[in-house]
């Protein structure tokens, strides 16, 4: 079996702007086969004139890049600007990497963060992971947080049944947390390093705008949501160690410039 075609995707605003100038020479270098595949950058609208300034210049210095700029005009995201789940910077910018399917022209998009380093080898992909087109593959993860995020998401799915014919004869996932926790464990994915199925996120992103507002999602989640729509719906999730596969989150600056400086070696 091959890998399928994809193209990679990331969203920046000002923050990740400087996390991407720092880690995409690791990519080039350890996973040279990306300048292979399409990729398509989606840029803050609020700090438009220095996210064009750099996706027009020669930092990232892919062959095939196409930006875009998001969201679109007179969109609104809520929440609490202190609050890190609830974030609407946070919300908006992770909104894009549902809405942006529409753009995409490949089976399969690779979603990578701006703060994953790229090490190790360029054979990473394994073309086992597409066997039966899974809806995700992702890097492994334990837990939800809030806690309460898959409760939500039933009750949107209840609420809005109507106007979602795609979870008819399926049921809840009535995940609950345990009332001591302050998470919800359980087998899900993190999606800093991911491939989606567009056709799979494009359905999804259907189902949002019509049940939550144009360009919005049911939570300020982009990988809960599409996980809880994956699950409930049976698609194939594929949960590997893309740590295992050299890439690497890092949370803080300067734990990225510490791990670029070991990758460019």
């Amino acid at each position: 079996m091959k890998v399928p075609d994809f193209t990679i995707v990331c969203g920046v605003d000002k923050k990740h702007l400087e996390q991407l100038e720092l880690v995409w020479p690791t990519w080039k270098k350890n996973k040279p086969s990306l300048l292979n595949h399409p990729m398509v950058i989606f840029y803050d609208a609020s700090d438009f004139n220095r996210c064009r300034q750099v996706c027009y210049s020669d930092i990232i210095d892919h062959p095939n890049l196409t930006y875009t700029i998001w969201p679109p005009e007179h969109v609104y995201y809520p929440g609490d600007p202190n609050d890190k789940w609830t974030n609407p910077q946070r919300y908006k910018m992770l909104a894009g990497f549902v809405y942006v399917s529409r753009l995409i022209e490949t089976p399969y998009m690779l979603k990578l963060d701006t703060d994953v380093v790229a090490s190790g080898f360029d054979e990473w992909i394994d073309p086992g992971w597409f066997e039966d087109e899974p809806a995700i593959v992702s890097h492994r993860w334990n837990f939800t947080k809030p806690r309460d995020q898959m409760l939500t998401l039933d009750r949107w799915a209840s609420d809005c049944r109507d106007n979602l014919p795609e979870f008819e004869n399926t049921n809840p996932l009535n995940l609950k947390p345990h009332p001591d926790k302050d998470r919800l464990g359980h087998k899900r994915i993190i999606s800093w390093c991911s491939f989606w199925n567009v056709s799979f996120v494009r359905m999804c992103s259907s189902m949002a705008g019509r049940t939550c507002g144009s360009y919005r999602m049911p939570v300020p989640s982009q990988d809960g949501f599409l996980w809880y729509c994956a699950k409930r719906l049976n698609k194939g999730i594929v949960r590997t160690n893309m740590k295992g596969r050299g890439w690497q989150q890092w949370m803080t600056m300067r734990n990225i410039r510490n791990h670029v400086e070991g990758a460019m070696r």
